[in-house]
């Protein structure tokens, strides 16, 4: 017996062994974590909560502070039934195709109308009542126990690629003891891995399996080992709802550069990145950034006495509370293109802006351009078009945008207010009084019962200037874009510091500032001198329109040999896509040779949306729908597709 104990034991430590050289080659800050996680053991530094036990023949967790079993069952028996619940089909899965009421059809709408004929093609030739795949492309493991579920799992499906998602690392280091994680990542497969990872550090791991050939993310397999921690999933689910293929469109970015070629046209003014970089106009002055949140309301006769000691930027939609207050704001950013901004932007005193700036991204309402008419304003580019003009970033929203801004222009020492993430407490209103909107929340949630997950749910969250906060899903996401945002920022701005006055949720890195403290240091604040329009006028330009003839007629080449393209007689399924890679593959090295990157970009945006679809109905199995005959006109449909594409890009730059 004890030979045998020594065997499994010098077993366990071999494979733990082979672990540690993966993880060390392809997952470096993970291995230093269980590194300094082992040594802290080893050393006394760190009380284990769990420790790994063999009974009976198989192996299971002991929570040694509560002593209760992570399986309590045979943990092989446990992965084995697990194995034989999941199959090719759609079972288990997050299915990322829209369809339509009936669930038997594929639905989209005018920004995908060169993908359209695709989505017509499926809906006449595919069986929804009976989706099986040939193979799985995309899996997603929620919780990682031992491990011994996923090995059987993977080596049942076989899967491409493979996220691993564990959110306490103690227990991600006894499963390294028992299974190879190797096999996760050999030859064209890929292991994306999340260990004990916060929410923003978990969410860019799923961006980056999101992003990994997303040509595939028509179905997400997944299974979850924990229930109560279900929360894993809903993040999951929240992420592919709102970054799909189709969440931001090629047609869209045809449109945002047939608007910005407009701009350009009309020689309206344009910031420059790098001169706003380079001359950091808001450098050392006292920046207040203004949201539409609830907490501006406390604010509002402090800002009517104080406005001079800040330049404030704030938000469109925050506008009309000011100007009823007398606030005059220095920048207002208006960053949507829907119409209704024009409203936003609408004041009762037509000179209120007089003496203020207005800065938009290029992608705007013409009913927007007709209510600044007359008026100081500023594009930035929506999209990376102009070289010599850069680019500033995009955000999710304007609230997070203004961040961006300002700290572009130099501002290193910022305020915020109206960043709530958060209803008002008391009424439930999203929004401070007198706004553009008037939005009213639920302020208890009333899903809990029937076990429903919605993204008005509410949830509580740390305060900022209070315990505790209540909010919902939806308005808590501006609280990850602030965190996302200035995470970014400061890897460039690394003195930038940011003071929240608002009393709605906690944002990291924000630090929290009651009103007493601002109260206090507004005495030692001098009043602001620079002239807004001069400042911005230093760091922007008119451009002068780019000659695109040449791209024209290398649109046109494409054009002529994608014609030839979709004669093509294809053999089979195999045949199909080595000639679709290899016109892509063509197309983009003809981009290249164009004046701007975009232009590629808008093929690989169109590719991406149209490949999920083509891709979705290559990998099914279903009878007689890979005949030379039908892989043909899959083949036309995709060619006219592009052709179309490629038809607006040259109008857009004409």
């Amino acid at each position: 017996m004890k030979t045998e104990l020594e065997e499994l034991s010098n077993t366990l430590l071999s494979i733990y062994k082979k672990n540690l050289v993966f993880l060390q080659e392809h997952f470096e800050d993970i291995f230093n974590r269980v590194d300094t996680l082992s040594q802290d053991i080893d050393n006394g530094n760190y009380k284990p909560k769990y420790s790994l036990e063999y009974i009976d023949g198989y192996f299971d967790i002991l929570n040694l502070e509560n002593t209760t079993w992570y399986y309590g069952t045979d943990s092989y028996v446990d992965a084995d039934n697990r194995a034989n619940r999941t199959n090719f089909t759609k079972d288990g899965s997050l299915d990322l195709l829209r369809k339509g009421i009936d669930g038997k059809s594929l639905i989209g709408n005018e920004s995908f109308k060169d993908v359209l004929p695709v989505l017509d093609y499926i809906n006449k030739n595919v069986d929804f009542d009976h989706i099986e795949f040939q193979k799985i492309y995309k899996f997603v493991f929620l919780d990682v126990g031992l491990g011994f579920h996923i090995h059987e799992i993977f080596k049942k499906l076989d899967p491409f690629t493979t996220l691993i998602i564990e959110p306490e690392l103690e227990i991600f280091r006894l499963s390294l003891f028992v299974i190879d994680y190797s096999e996760f990542q050999t030859g064209e497969k890929k292991l994306f891995l999340s260990i004990e990872d916060d929410i923003l550090q978990r969410t860019e791991v799923i961006r980056e399996f999101y992003q990994y050939h997303n040509y595939m993310n028509y179905n997400i397999k997944y299974t979850q080992l924990i229930d109560n921690h279900k929360y894993l999933l809903d993040e999951l689910i929240e992420f592919f709802g709102n970054n799909t293929a189709g969440s931001f469109p090629y047609s869209l970015t045809i449109e945002n550069l047939h608007k910005t070629v407009g701009f350009i046209k009309n020689k309206d003014r344009f910031l420059n990145t790098s001169t706003m970089i380079d001359k950091k106009i808001l450098q050392n002055k006292n920046v207040l950034l203004i949201a539409a949140g609830p907490s501006v309301d406390n604010y509002t006769t402090w800002l009517q006495e104080h406005q001079d000691k800040f330049i404030i930027i704030c938000v469109d939609v925050i506008l009309k509370k000011l100007e009823k207050n007398n606030i005059i704001p220095d920048i207002v950013v208006t960053i949507d293109p829907s119409h209704l901004c024009a409203d936003y932007l609408t004041t009762k005193n037509k000179d209120f802006l007089k003496n203020s700036t207005i800065v938009l991204l290029s992608q705007q309402n013409p009913k927007v351009l007709e209510v600044i008419k007359g008026k100081h304003y500023y594009f930035a580019q929506s999209i990376f078009f102009i070289q010599e003009l850069g680019f500033l970033g995009s955000t999710s929203n304007v609230g997070s945008y203004i961040l961006l801004l300002a700290a572009h222009l130099g501002a290193n020492k910022l305020y915020t207010l109206g960043n709530d993430a958060a209803f008002h407490q008391e009424t439930g209103s999203r929004y401070a009084q007198d706004n553009a909107v008037t939005t009213v929340e639920a302020t208890s949630s009333k899903n809990i019962q029937q076990g429903l997950v919605s993204s008005y749910d509410i949830i509580e969250m740390e305060g900022n200037l209070r315990k505790t906060v209540k909010t919902n899903r939806v308005l808590a996401h501006f609280k990850y874009s602030f965190e996302t945002t200035l995470n970014e920022l400061k890897y460039t701005y690394k003195d930038l510091q940011v003071f929240n006055l608002s009393d709605g949720v906690k944002i990291e890195g924000f630090e929290p500032l009651p009103f007493e403290e601002i109260n206090k240091q507004i005495e030692d604040f001098k009043s602001k001198e620079n002239n807004i329009i001069d400042l911005l006028d230093s760091v922007s330009q008119v451009v002068d329109k780019p000659d695109y003839s040449d791209d024209i007629k290398i649109l046109n080449s494409i054009i002529t040999r994608l014609n030839k393209h979709k004669k093509l007689k294809l053999i089979d399924r195999n045949d199909f896509l080595k000639h679709k890679l290899d016109m892509m593959i063509w197309i983009l090295e003809k981009s290249k040779s164009m004046s701007s990157g975009l232009f590629g970009n808008i093929f690989l945006l169109y590719t991406e949306l149209a490949d999920i679809y083509i891709n979705f109905i290559i990998n099914l199995k279903q009878k007689n729908l890979h005949t030379k005959e039908n892989l043909m006109k899959i083949n036309t449909v995709w060619s006219d597709g592009v052709i179309s594409v490629l038809k607006d890009l040259k109008k857009a730059v004409k």
